[in-house]
């Protein structure tokens, strides 16, 4: 194949930085791509990185793969992760990794959603929460969780299982904010679809 051609495909593949490379290298990066393999992060599109690391757990992303992604992608992750984006690109990444080892802390205490308090079974959908509360306060020292609460920018209470309760709460919050943004820019993007295909409709 010829290096105009690999060219082409690296560039449909969302690889770049590729002008200078061998064919040999080129080839190697095609055939990575093709096979669904990983590749040195230098070579991938912002965008296609961010989209990796929305599908896993933001426990599991690695620094060097943050500090790949442009400020405008890191903007991106932030509205998707439900927390504030401002300050500089170092400021940022190192928000979503704080963001990242609470939840990795918390992930596996969930309550269920708090019920309207015109429910019957409000009082116990709240013991519910009470409950899994306390299994987190349980789980961690007071000066734990007191630094989970200072990482996340929480008020720490006193007392550990309003710590935990408050760790849930925020959680949950970023968890609505990251949805709707996700509904938004899906819907935007709909939109953006359906103006382009009515001049050709008509």
């Amino acid at each position: 194949m010829l290096v105009r051609e690999l060219r082409q495909k690296a560039k449909k593949l969302g690889i770049i930085r590729y002008s200078k490379l061998r064919k040999a290298e080129l080839e190697w990066l095609v055939l990575k791509r093709q096979r669904g393999q990983s590749i040195p992060l230098q070579h991938l599109k912002p965008q296609l990185i961010l989209k990796q690391l929305t599908q896993k757990p933001a426990w599991e992303w690695l620094p060097e793969e943050l500090f790949a992604l442009s400020c405008k992608c890191l903007e991106a992750l932030s509205y998707i992760m439900g927390i504030p984006k401002s300050g500089k690109k170092v400021q940022k990444i190192q928000r979503l990794l704080d963001m990242a080892e609470v939840r990795k802390a918390i992930w596996e205490f969930n309550p269920p959603d708090r019920l309207n308090s015109t429910d019957p079974n409000e009082r116990e959908n709240w013991e519910q929460i009470c409950d899994v509360a306390q299994q987190l306060a349980d789980k961690y020292l007071g000066r734990e969780l007191r630094a989970f609460c200072k990482k996340v920018k929480r008020f720490a209470v006193s007392t550990k299982w309003g710590m935990a309760m408050s760790l849930l709460s925020w959680r949950k919050e970023c968890n609505a904010k990251g949805q709707r943004f996700v509904q938004q820019m899906r819907a935007a993007r709909k939109q953006i679809q359906q103006e382009q295909v009515q001049p050709l409709a008509a």
